[in-house]
């Protein structure tokens, strides 16, 4: 018989500064997801490792459970912009998806963005269908839809361009 404090959730933990650690992590994060492609898995690692390395600078809300990152967003100032920032990845692992997690990183995010003076925070995805629940979230999340571009990415898919007020 389990006792009652064994059957709570793990706490999640969050910080801000990446370890060496964190881009393979990001990477099978992302994997994990299952929306998307191999090159996009690779490039958000990609991310984490140029923000370690110095050659550019991201932002980054890491979530972790008993020392295993679940989620994370990377977001930093759209550059000339005074205000408005650029959300470049929220990503939940998909034990944890409906568990609040993704809200709370977003929540957080758009505090610290708030922190930094910025009063927007733009967000972009696909039209496909294994996206719908991006969009979803984004709605649920309160951004509006505010672009949308045909065919971007390709024949059918387009670009839908989000933005949050802060």
């Amino acid at each position: 018989m389990s006792s009652p404090a064994s059957s709570k959730p793990p706490r999640t933990k969050f910080r801000h500064v990446l370890d060496a650690a964190d881009p393979p992590r990001i990477h099978a994060l992302v994997t994990a997801a299952g929306v998307f492609s191999a090159e996009e898995a690779r490039v958000a690692a990609e991310l984490a490792e140029t923000t370690l390395d110095g050659s550019e600078t991201y932002r980054w809300l890491i979530a972790e459970q008993d020392e295993e990152l679940v989620g994370y967003t990377c977001f930093d100032r759209i550059p000339f912009s005074k205000l408005s920032f650029d959300l470049y990845w929220i990503a939940v692992s998909p034990e944890l998806r409906g568990s609040g997690l993704a809200a709370e990183l977003m929540q957080r995010t758009a505090t610290f963005v708030r922190g930094k003076r910025g009063t927007q925070i733009f967000a972009e995805t696909s039209s496909r269908e294994p996206y719908a629940a991006a969009r979803a979230f984004y709605a649920k999340a309160g951004f509006d839809e505010i672009a949308r571009f045909e065919d971007f990415y390709d024949a059918g898919d387009d670009k839908i361009v989000y933005r949050l007020k802060l």
